[in-house]
């Protein structure tokens, strides 16, 4: 058997140095210390690293740079900022750097080594370009519509709806409702479609309420109020800024979270814990599954995964007092 190509990770590993310092020492360019220069040339040719064309083509491990995509809500969402932190701090860890690739970018993406695209939305003008980049690609949740087999880390919404779902019922709640996002996410149609199974399953009516991410506040309060007028005791919120919305719906109708209304929040966030009261929700872990992306797209650079793993992130229930226990 052929022996393993060394590669630029591996020089940067022997000489103590990230891959961006090998690139730049081995290439001239860059402020590298003569120092630094000589001892990336020496650990170069202790392991035999020759530069492969090839392998540069692809733009693997030659950048030392990892690119990350971001949705255009990301200043409204608590979970995006923890999931980049995850990225920032594993990246860190393994001597990469990281470069944002905007949503609305016109150009060509820059050259990285491979990119993580967080929560795709459907219609981002960016993801076409970064698909068309021969560098290997890993997204949080799926990309919709597009037939390019990307590595995934996914977390378990299917759990997740279920477990606040048999919360809200086991309370008391006979009438519950979603207000949710529209189908522009991975996540977003896999929560409606497992809240629609369950009302199915247990024999109750559905009430659904779907507004884009993208939707100003007013749009979600007003989306609260149309299920609370259609009689819903509990109502099941997607994304952070539902469970906001039905917070000033029920604030301006006088209704007591927790005894006169039920509510959950799927994804988790630190405004949920601090609200009055408190909001039952799930903890999708997003820096965990920040750190498990790097760790999964370094893995597919280093030849040790496939470019269409498939990394799961266990959901864990976070329950507070808005789910609290009503009379039957």
């Amino acid at each position: 058997m052929a022996a393993k190509r060394a590669t630029i990770l591996d020089v940067a590993e022997r000489a103590g140095v990230s891959t961006t310092t090998v690139s730049d020492a081995l290439r001239g360019r860059g402020r590298i210390s003569s120092a630094t220069k000589a001892a990336v040339e020496q650990a170069a040719a202790d392991i035999g690293y020759v530069p492969n064309r090839a392998a540069r083509s692809l733009r693997i491990a030659e950048f030392g740079v990892i690119g990350l995509h971001l949705p255009e809500t990301l200043s409204r969402s608590e979970f995006y900022m923890s999931t980049t932190f995850g990225v920032l701090e594993q990246c860190s860890s393994l001597d990469y750097d990281v470069t944002l690739i905007s949503s609305k970018r016109a150009a060509a993406p820059p050259d990285v080594d491979g990119v993580i695209v967080v929560d795709p939305l459907t219609g981002d003008a960016g993801l076409p370009r970064i698909l068309q980049l021969a560098a290997p690609v890993v997204t949080m949740e799926r990309i919709l519509g597009v037939e390019r087999e990307a590595a995934l880390v996914t977390a378990d919404y299917e759990s997740a709806t279920v477990q606040l779902l048999e919360l809200l019922a086991s309370a008391g709640a006979q009438r519950i409702g979603l207000l949710s996002a529209i189908a522009e996410t991975d996540w977003a149609q896999r929560v409606r479609r497992e809240y629609e199974q369950w009302c199915e399953s247990t024999g109750r009516e559905s009430h659904i309420a779907l507004h884009s991410v993208l939707s100003p506040d007013d749009t979600w309060v007003a989306g609260a109020e149309g299920l609370l007028d259609a009689g819903c005791d509990a109502v099941l919120c997607g994304p952070p800024v539902a469970a906001h919305a039905l917070l000033v719906a029920a604030n301006t109708r006088a209704l007591v979270i927790g005894s006169d209304l039920g509510m959950a929040c799927v994804v988790d966030a630190p405004s949920l814990a601090s609200a009055v009261p408190p909001v039952t929700s799930v903890d999708l872990k997003p820096r965990e599954s920040g750190r498990a992306s790097v760790d999964l797209l370094v893995g597919i650079l280093r030849g040790q995964q496939p470019k269409d793993a498939r990394v799961p992130i266990p959901a864990t229930l976070v329950e507070r007092a808005s789910t609290g226990t009503r009379e039957q």
